[in-house]
């Protein structure tokens, strides 16, 4: 009768488990797999990056994250960025002060709006602590998001839950890319008190300075 041998792990090894990512994993009939990374935290009023890994890719077809404030309406989405080997990633809008948590998804579509894969949901909270570096691509995303919506009822809204920092554009139900009126009428009447600090980024496409408007104006 042969002897079992107990087999110990280096605790290098035992270390490296505990700290990989926690994925959220969906599998379909044909093997292919899309991998959501469990993130802990998303910040407050600021961006965070949410990222997935498809395997195999499907040419012709988006990688999309579908976001909402957690229970409340109809999902949003972002097209993925991809990176090579399967993995995207995408940074949400920057929740709002009420907005607790972020339910989140990803999912891959064909051009005819079909799901051909997705993943399972998750949630992760809202923090204030949260701490978030974007890297240069993720902070030019974070500047520039263009929101698919799902329903009517998303149509001439804010984005429910997320603030309007870098929304620019909208994809409706309808699947016709407009620009965010609402957003950008937020900014003009913002732009309108007579005691507005307005970032010279909206006047000069920089940033970092602000710049008293003047009451006078006409």
């Amino acid at each position: 009768m042969k002897r079992l041998v107990p087999v110990v792990l280096p605790l290098a090894i035992l270390a490296l488990a505990v700290t990989l990512p926690r994925t959220a994993r969906a599998q379909d009939s044909d093997g292919g797999s899309v991998d959501v990374e469990q993130i802990d935290c998303l910040p407050n009023n600021e961006n965070g990056v949410i990222r997935a890994t498809v395997q195999p890719e499907v040419g012709g077809a988006q990688v999309r994250l579908y976001f909402r404030w957690d229970d409340h309406g109809p999902f949003y989405f972002l097209v993925m960025e991809a990176e090579g080997a399967g993995r995207y990633w995408a940074t949400p809008p920057k929740p709002d002060d009420q907005n607790h948590q972020v339910e989140y998804y990803v999912a891959i579509v064909d051009p005819q709006e079909t799901v051909l894969r997705q993943s399972e949901p998750m949630i992760t909270p809202v923090t204030r602590d949260c701490d978030v570096d974007l890297s240069p691509a993720e902070t030019g995303m974070a500047e520039n998001l263009i929101v698919g919506e799902t329903d009517d009822e998303q149509v001439g809204e804010m984005v429910y839950g997320f603030l309007c920092d870098g929304v620019i554009s909208r994809i409706g139900p309808d699947g016709v890319l407009r620009v965010d009126s609402i957003c950008r009428r937020c900014i003009v009447a913002w732009w309108d008190r007579p005691d507005a600090l307005v970032p010279a980024a909206v006047l000069l496409g920089g940033g970092g300075v602000l710049i008293e408007a003047s009451p006078s104006r006409p």
